[in-house]
């Protein structure tokens, strides 16, 4: 019998990604609060800002930059005052934090995935810009577990789909695993997959939407947790 395929995605499901941004907003939110304007509008307009953006524009750190940028300048102009080059100097360099960041492992993936690499095929499906997560991708040193590594602008039903005639994949042999409704749970389900939902700790509101079948999603709280559903070749029950 063919062994299971695990789809693994990589941000926030085998690395921590999104705190940094995280973390940077704060800072945005902090500095541009010193010019006068309510926290929770600066923070209300940036997140307006990014989700009207990252379907244009996708989800490079620059387009990161460049939305604190417009979110500073739709404040100044909604509030009759002008933007100020030094203040827009501050913000990039908030932005630029989230770039070439330290990779931390999420707790169990550098033991699991060894284990899971012996027993199943896996492969690794992530989106963003190509330079900035094959640079991820280099800095984990996990490449070698996968037996092939996709960077995609968008994931969908239609990628995984693609994926899967390209190896010949089985779909009641084939689970996605990651920790976006958005990204890879619901397009697992619209493909006909199994859906593995590993929620992060601090997911990024994008990515937050209703699971279209919940009682068809396996739910783990632990990426070590695989190890149990996966014990050999079988499929979890």
């Amino acid at each position: 019998m063919d062994r299971i395929t695990l789809i693994l995605d990589a941000d926030d499901t085998l690395w921590e990604n999104n705190v940094f941004y995280e973390r940077a907003t704060d800072a945005f939110v902090n500095r541009i609060a010193e010019e006068g304007f309510s926290p929770a509008e600066v923070r209300e307009t940036f997140i307006r800002v990014e989700q009207e953006r990252v379907p244009q524009v996708g989800y490079a750190p620059d387009e990161f930059i460049r939305s604190m940028i417009i979110a500073y300048h739709r404040l100044c102009q909604q509030h009759g005052c002008s933007p100020r080059p030094e203040v827009e100097t501050q913000v990039a360099a908030i932005g630029r934090r989230v770039m070439d960041y330290p990779i931390a492992l999420l707790e169990g993936v550098a033991e699991a995935l060894p284990v899971l690499h012996r027993r199943c095929r896996l492969i690794l499906l992530t989106k963003g810009d190509p330079r900035v997560q094959q640079g991820k991708i280099d800095r984990s040193g996990l490449a070698h577990y996968f037996e092939a590594v996709y960077i995609v602008p968008e994931k969908g039903p239609e990628v995984l789909q693609t994926l899967m005639n390209h190896h010949g994949l089985d779909p009641r042999r084939t689970w996605m695993v990651g920790n976006s409704p958005r990204s890879d749970v619901n397009p697992a389900l619209a493909a006909g997959i199994g859906a593995i939902y590993i929620p992060y700790a601090m997911p990024w509101s994008f990515e937050e939407m209703p699971i279209s079948d919940p009682q068809q999603v396996i739910t783990l709280q632990r990426f070590s947790q695989l190890l149990d559903l996966f014990p050999e070749t079988e499929e979890p029950s």
